[in-house]
């Protein structure tokens, strides 16, 4: 954008938060575009940097700057968006980056409280659980085979951040919460999807993820539930999706401490869960039940259902 373009700005807004990645991407040189809009927010690029503009009320991502007074229509498609001297030129838009709060990342290391395990469950008992088509993946994650993971799940599904991508990252934001972090390939990977998960190996996760995370650590079982029912404050999936991961970074960090893993468990793996023998009627082959989380699991890290299985679905064995 040219200084003249930069001048022509017809409004000037104030940023009153900006997320730690968006901070990093609007260093030197961010001369981009609008790329996509919606309701009063929208996210601006600039070549493999990302930046989501949102009203200042609104969840913080790490590539979020929330701007007070941004309404529906101040956000246009195509438009110029760059950074002029200590602002973000959007459009019409002077969005000015001076004296806005930046949240830190996840406080990393030491081991989770008492407790822990309990907090994963109610956390998962309280979104849906993971599609068919994810499942292979997180058994991969769990299994500390990466490179099979990354395979299967990156770039897979639909959207600007595809499930796959955010199950990546929410692997990501468990390892570095547990002091291992680590950077994953992120080729095949959605172009916001990789942007996110580079933040997630920085421990930088959207607030609902992070506060949800924080209550799993800490043994808060009821405030994990809590928290994970409003996942869908940071979309309608990938909020959930985020939580699938972190419990396959929970249970590779579980099967870690095991010398010989549970010849069949439930990917979740949380400590104390016995995978039993039943029968699903009307869905053979026969398969198991996980007594923590309750799904049916046919074999180490293997869903056979997308929906929970109750109690009146199982008989015994003959």
């Amino acid at each position: 954008m040219s200084p003249a373009a930069a001048a022509t700005a017809r409004r000037t807004l104030r940023a009153v938060v900006i997320g730690p990645g968006a901070r990093r991407a609007l260093g030197d040189g961010f001369d981009g575009t609008i790329e996509l809009v919606f309701g009063r927010g929208g996210y601006v690029r600039c070549g493999e940097r990302w930046v989501l503009l949102a009203p200042a009320r609104s969840p913080v991502g790490p590539l979020s700057v929330l701007v007070a007074g941004l309404v529906r229509g101040d956000l246009v498609p195509g438009a110029g968006a760059a950074v002029s001297e200590g602002a973000l030129v959007a459009g019409s838009l002077r969005i000015e980056l001076a004296g806005a709060r930046v949240p830190p990342p996840l406080r990393a290391g030491g081991e989770p409280a008492v407790g822990w395990d309990d907090a994963l469950a109610a956390a998962l008992g309280a979104v849906a659980p993971a599609p068919d088509a994810l499942v292979p993946g997180l058994g991969a994650l769990a299994a500390s085979d990466l490179e099979a993971a990354v395979a299967q799940l990156a770039g897979r599904g639909e959207g600007l951040t595809p499930a796959g991508d955010d199950v990546l990252a929410g692997f990501a934001g468990w390892r570095w919460a547990r002091g291992a972090p680590i950077a994953l390939p992120a080729q095949r990977c959605a172009p916001l999807g990789r942007g996110y998960l580079r933040c997630a190996e920085r421990g930088e996760l959207p607030s609902p993820v992070a506060v949800l995370l924080s209550a799993i650590r800490a043994g808060d079982a009821p405030a994990a539930a809590r928290r994970a029912g409003r996942l869908t404050e940071w979309g309608a999936s990938s909020g959930a999706a985020l939580l699938w991961g972190m419990a396959a970074g929970a249970a590779e960090a579980a099967r870690g401490q095991t010398r010989e893993p549970p010849a069949a468990a439930c990917y979740c793996s949380l400590p104390g869960a016995v995978v039993s023998p039943s029968t699903v009627r009307g869905s053979p082959p026969p398969t198991t039940i996980c007594t923590r989380c309750g799904v049916g699991c046919s074999g180490l890290g293997m869903r056979t259902s997308s929906t929970p299985l109750s109690s009146a679905a199982v008989t015994a064995p003959a």
